[in-house]
C-alpha cells in the first residue's frame, strides 16, 4: 500500500523529461517559433499551478482516491497523445493537459499521506515521497533521452509509466476515512477548508528557497564557463549528482528528522548557506560540485520538512488546501526565480555570477539565524508553559 501510494509521485515532476526533444521538434515543427516550442516543456507547470488549487475542491466533490485516478487517467491519455500526433496545436494542447492530470493529484500525493499515517511514520514516508519524484524523473528523463535516437514521438512513450502505477493504485490504496463517510451517508457536517498565519508563512518560506535555490540550476554553467575552470557539460553533470544527493536525503529524512526535529530548518538553511559561499569562491569542477551536492541535501530537508508541517498545522479538514498552496509556492519560485536571482545580483553589487551565489549564501544564512531564534523562543515558551502548569 505504501509503495503504491508513493508510485505516483514516480510522474509528478516529469513534465521537462522530454526537455531534450526540443531540437529535433523544432525541426519538425519549423513553421513555429522556437519559444512556441519551448512552451511544450513548459506549458504543463502552468496548469499545475491552476489545478493544484482546484484539486482540493474536486476532491471534496467526488473525493480523494478518485480525484487521483482521473488525474493519473487525464496524465496518461495526453502524455501519449504525442506519440501519434504530428499536429503542434494538439501537442500542445495534450501537454497542457497533462499539467491539469498531474494538478489533480500534485497535493494529495502529500495529503493522503497524512490521512494514513501520523508521526515519525507520516514524516519518514513524506521524505520519501519527495525522494520518489526525483528518482521518477532521473529514470524518466534518462529513457527519453535513449528513445530519442529513435524518434521524438517514441521518446513520449515515457509516460506508459502511468499505467501500472494506476493499477497499484486501484488495487492497493484504500480510500481515506472521509470519503468512506461520505459514501456511506456517515459524513458529519463538511468542514469548510480555510488557511492560517503558520501555512502561509511556510509557503512564503518555500517561494523564497525556490527563487534562491534555482540559482544552482540556472546560473551553475554560467559560472563555470565565465570562470573558465569548467563547461556547460561538466554543470550538467554536477546537477545529476546533486539530484541523487537530494533524492538519497529524501529517503534519509525520517531518520534526519527524528534527531533534529524542530531544529531541521535552520539546519538545512546553515547547510544550503554553506553551499552557496563555497560555490561562490569555488575554483574547481570539483568543490563546486560538493557545492551542488550540499544543496541538494539541504532542499531535501527542507521540503519533506513544510510538507511535514503543514499537515499538523494546518486547520482540521484543510490538509489538502494547505498543500496545494505550498505547491503553488513552489511553483512560483520557480517560475520567479530570474527576475529573484537579478535581485540577488543587484545586491551583490557586481555583474559578476559568483556574486548572485554570495548574495544568496548571506540570505540563506540570515533566514538560518531568524529560523534558529524562532524555534529556541518556541521551546522556551513551551518550557515555561510545562512549568507553570
Amino acid at each position: 500500500m505504501k509503495f503504491s501510494l508513493l508510485s505516483i509521485s514516480l510522474v509528478l515532476t516529469s513534465a521537462g523529461a522530454i526537455s531534450g526533444n526540443i531540437p529535433a521538434m523544432a525541426k519538425t515543427f519549423s513553421n513555429e517559433s522556437l519559444s512556441s516550442v519551448e512552451m511544450l516543456t513548459t506549458i504543463p507547470a502552468l496548469m499545475v499551478v491552476i489545478f493544484v488549487l482546484l484539486s482540493s475542491f474536486i476532491a471534496k466533490w467526488i473525493g480523494q482516491k478518485q480525484t487521483v485516478i482521473l488525474g493519473l487517467v487525464i496524465a496518461l491519455i495526453s502524455g501519449l497523445v504525442p506519440v501519434f500526433s504530428n499536429d503542434f496545436t494538439v501537442i500542445l494542447v495534450s501537454r497542457a493537459t497533462l499539467g491539469v492530470g498531474f494538478g489533480l493529484f500534485n497535493s494529495l500525493a502529500v495529503s493522503m499521506i497524512s490521512d494514513y499515517f501520523t508521526g515519525d511514520e507520516r514524516a519518514q514516508l513524506i521524505g520519501f515521497q519527495s525522494a520518489f519524484q526525483g528518482l521518477g524523473t532521473a529514470i524518466m528523463t534518462y529513457v527519453a533521452g535513449q528513445l530519442l535516437k529513435v524518434d521524438w514521438h517514441v521518446t513520449f512513450w515515457i509516460y506508459a509509466i502511468i499505467l501500472p502505477i494506476l493499477a497499484l493504485f486501484i488495487l492497493f490504496v484504500p480510500s481515506p476515512k472521509a470519503d468512506v463517510d461520505k459514501k456511506s451517508g456517515n459524513s458529519t457536517k463538511s468542514v469548510k477548508q480555510s488557511t492560517n498565519l503558520q501555512v502561509i508563512g511556510y509557503v512564503l518560506l518555500l517561494f523564497v528557497v525556490l527563487i534562491i535555490y534555482m540559482g544552482v540550476q540556472v546560473k551553475l554553467a554560467l559560472l563555470f564557463t565565465s570562470n573558465g575552470y569548467g563547461t556547460a557539460t561538466d554543470a550538467a553533470n554536477i546537477i545529476s549528482i546533486m539530484s541523487i544527493g537530494s533524492m538519497l536525503a529524501g529517503f534519509a529524512f525520517g531518520t534526519i528528522f527524528k534527531v533534529i526535529r524542530r531544529y531541521t530548518i535552520p539546519v538545512a538553511m546553515v547547510l544550503m548557506a554553506v553551499s552557496f559561499f563555497i560555490l561562490s569562491v569555488s575554483s574547481s569542477v570539483v568543490l563546486s560540485g560538493v557545492g551542488g551536492v550540499l544543496t541538494g541535501i539541504s532542499f531535501s530537508l527542507i521540503v519533506p520538512y513544510l510538507f511535514n508541517q503543514v499537515s499538523v498545522v494546518s486547520p482540521k479538514g484543510s490538509a489538502t488546501l494547505s498543500t496545494s498552496l505550498l505547491l503553488v509556492g513552489s511553483n512560483l519560485g520557480s517560475s520567479f526565480s530570474p527576475y529573484g536571482l537579478a535581485i540577488l545580483g543587484n545586491l551583490s553589487g557586481t555583474n559578476s555570477v559568483n556574486g548572485v551565489f554570495m548574495a544568496g549564501g548571506i540570505v540563506l544564512a540570515i533566514m538560518a539565524v531568524i529560523g534558529l531564534v524562532f524555534v529556541t523562543s518556541r521551546n522556551k515558551n513551551r518550557k515555561n508553559v510545562v512549568k507553570e502548569g
